[in-house]
């Protein structure tokens, strides 16, 4: 039995309310919005509803865009609305400098878009010519033709205001929902190829940049957190070895799980080396990591504007789930339970 026949896939309340403004926006700036209000304020109530404590099924949310965007008579409605709720998602942006490579801002890009939602799942590769993105449906016969050209239209946002390019190609597996060929143009910087086997965007690998599998920095990254870690020894002097690896691990982070091997390949030592200079100090890799995380993981939800998403995010692990699940061995209660209890 494949994981897709029963796996529950949901999408996080954060992300369903930043679609919400999106499309608030989208229509205020329409001009429309207080006429569509009035017009559907009794439909609404025909949606399917949720707790807004849990995560939604993505069946639910699936439909009820393309209920509201038959409403709404907007064929693209994903494309339209996702440029919005990306740039929602800017208080983030602080490590999307240029200084990292397109690359690696694709893929923590779609690696924060994973944590938020699990409608979809990302398959990155690249040669010394193109990067490719691949999207792939968790449960493609409930994913709506929004959501598709949504995620891709997000993606081009957020890339397009980091590092100001457009992707070469852009290709759909469903049929053209518009004749309206000027607001892909607009959007994506390009039109799509529809009817296509695989959803993919194409970008021209501008820095020859190259990676290996797993949550490894690329090559260029790689020699940037090098140098930050330079500069910062000139700045402090001599420091630990448990106190440069906090700081290379706080890094890492940001391109998921950190691993001994890439940190040992940052201090130019073997991983053997590393780990005996740690136990000289007292300390492990492992707990290292978990003592930083524990650390970092309060300091974060001090921050009202991170949700729980955000930080684990932050933290460097592979969904919200994973964060919830080790909070809970620290403090026996959820990152939400804990916010509440330090108001």
């Amino acid at each position: 039995m494949s994981e897709n026949r029963t796996k529950g896939y949901t999408v996080s309340v954060e992300a369903l309310l930043s679609h919400r403004k999106a499309v608030e926006m989208y229509l205020k700036d329409k001009g429309t919005h207080d006429v569509l209000l009035a017009t559907f304020s009794s439909q609404l109530n025909s949606l399917a509803i949720y707790e807004p404590d849990q995560r939604i099924p993505i069946e639910t949310v699936s439909k009820n865009i393309d209920v509201f965007a038959s409403w709404l008579k907007e064929p693209n409605l994903g494309l339209k609305i996702a440029p919005y709720s990306s740039r929602e998602q800017r208080r983030l942006a602080f490590f999307y400098t240029k200084e990292i490579s397109l690359l690696d801002y694709f893929r923590i890009l779609v690696r924060y878009i994973c944590i938020s939602t699990e409608v979809m799942r990302f398959e990155i590769s690249v040669n010394k010519d193109v990067i490719c993105c691949e999207m792939i449906p968790n449960s493609p016969a409930t994913v709506s033709l929004h959501q598709a050209e949504g995620f891709f239209a997000a993606i081009c946002d957020a890339i397009k205001f980091g590092h100001d390019i457009t992707p070469e190609a852009v290709l759909f597996t469903h049929a053209m929902p518009s004749e309206d060929n000027a607001i892909y143009q607009s959007v994506l910087g390009v039109i799509p190829t529809f009817n296509q086997p695989f959803n993919r965007l194409y970008f021209s690998n501008v820095s020859k940049d190259s990676y290996s599998n797993g949550p490894t920095p690329s090559a260029r990254s790689l020699q940037y957190i090098q140098s930050m870690e330079a500069v910062k020894r000139l700045e402090v002097g001599t420091e630990s070895w448990k106190d440069r690896c906090r700081f290379l691990l706080r890094l890492m982070m940001f391109y998921g799980e950190p691993t001994k091997p890439v940190l040992s390949e940052l201090l130019a030592v073997t991983p053997r080396t590393l780990q005996r200079q740690l136990e000289r100090e007292g300390e492990t890799f492992r707990n290292l990591l978990a003592e930083l995380r524990r650390e970092l993981a309060v300091e974060y939800l001090t921050d009202r504007r991170l949700t729980c998403e955000d930080v684990a995010f932050l933290l460097g692990y592979k969904d919200v789930g994973q964060f919830f699940r080790v909070f809970r061995t620290w403090y026996s209660m959820s990152p939400g339970q804990y916010r509440d209890s330090v108001k």
